[in-house]
This record gives structure tokens, C-alpha cells and sequence, in this order.
């Protein structure tokens, strides 16, 4: 695309350059909230679900939440948040593969612990992705959930961030 001096460059203008082939990072492609609480729970529970999130060969997407506020009816539980996701279009469950959690030991049943989910996610070809939130209890015997409000929300955030640039690390 080129725009001259004295030309006003159109958004149609930039579609080719932000597409699955751009080497610019694309930015939020999938964004899901909630403002009321989990339901409170000892086994695992879904809590908040992104669907048919089209992902491409060669990108990298970073998965992840806002604070989570891990919370249990009782003193020393551990509660665990979860990324469950699939990658052929179908509905993820409880069951589905695990794509990344989050646990936190709650000491206190007045105050809940924050914990949250930062996940890189590089597809081996272009998939519908679609992710679950979860919630569950580890350890102990008190009900768990994440609590929120319309204040201090349950977020659930797709990012594509540009190009896979591969491991580039060193192992030492």
C-alpha cells in the first residue's frame, strides 16, 4: 500500500496488511467477560467459554485472564483455574486436553488469593480453537469459585501477538 502526501489513507486501505499472513501483531481476536461469580463447587466446573476461535499456522496467541479471585468456604483448600481447550471446533468440557491452570493455597475463607493464566499458544496448522475456563478444588474440604463483580470481572482474553519466532532460548 502506498499513500502519497496530501492522500488520507482508508481502513480498507490496511486490510491487506492485517491478515493471517501479516508479520504485524494482529491483536485481540477473542475477548469473553464475566461480572457474576462462579458457581462454587468441590469438582471441576466451567466457567467462562471462548468458541471457534480461528487460529493460523505460523502465528502465536497469547491466551490469558485477568486476576482471578480464587475464593473456598473453608481455611487451607487449594483451587486450581484452568485453560481447557480443543482445536478441531468442538465444544471443550471438563475433560477436554489442558492447556494451562493456575493453583493457589487458600489460607484464609474470608479473603479470596489472586491467581491468573498467561499461556503462549503457536497452532501446528490453522485450527478453530476454542477454550474453557475452569475452576476446581485441589485439595481440601471447602467449595471453591472465582469471584466477581461488575467491578472486578472474570476476563478471558485471545491476543495475537505476530509471527512465531520459534524457541530462540538456550537450554542451561
Amino acid at each position: 500500500m502506498t499513500v502519497f502526501a496530501g492522500q488520507k489513507a482508508r481502513a480498507s486501505d490496511y486490510n491487506n496488511l492485517l491478515n493471517k499472513n501479516s508479520p504485524l501483531p494482529l491483536g485481540v481476536v477473542a475477548r469473553g467477560n464475566r461480572i457474576t461469580s462462579s458457581s462454587t463447587t468441590t469438582t471441576e466446573v466451567g466457567v467462562l467459554r471462548l468458541d471457534d476461535i480461528p487460529m493460523y499456522l505460523g502465528r502465536t496467541y497469547k491466551i490469558w485472564t485477568t486476576p482471578l479471585f480464587l475464593d473456598t468456604s473453608v481455611a487451607n483448600d487449594v483451587a486450581a483455574a484452568n485453560f481447557r481447550y480443543t482445536s478441531d471446533g468442538s465444544t471443550p468440557t471438563t475433560s477436554s486436553g489442558l492447556l494451562d491452570s493456575c493453583q493457589q493455597a487458600l489460607t484464609n475463607a474470608t479473603f479470596p488469593n489472586t491467581g491468573s493464566i498467561h499461556v503462549d499458544y503457536t497452532p501446528a496448522s490453522d485450527q478453530l480453537v476454542s477454550i474453557l475456563l475452569t475452576v476446581s478444588r485441589q485439595t481440601g474440604s471447602g467449595n471453591i469459585s472465582i469471584t466477581a463483580s461488575s467491578t472486578a470481572y472474570i476476563s478471558v482474553v485471545v491476543e495475537d501477538v505476530g509471527l512465531d519466532q520459534t524457541d530462540t532460548g538456550t537450554d542451561i
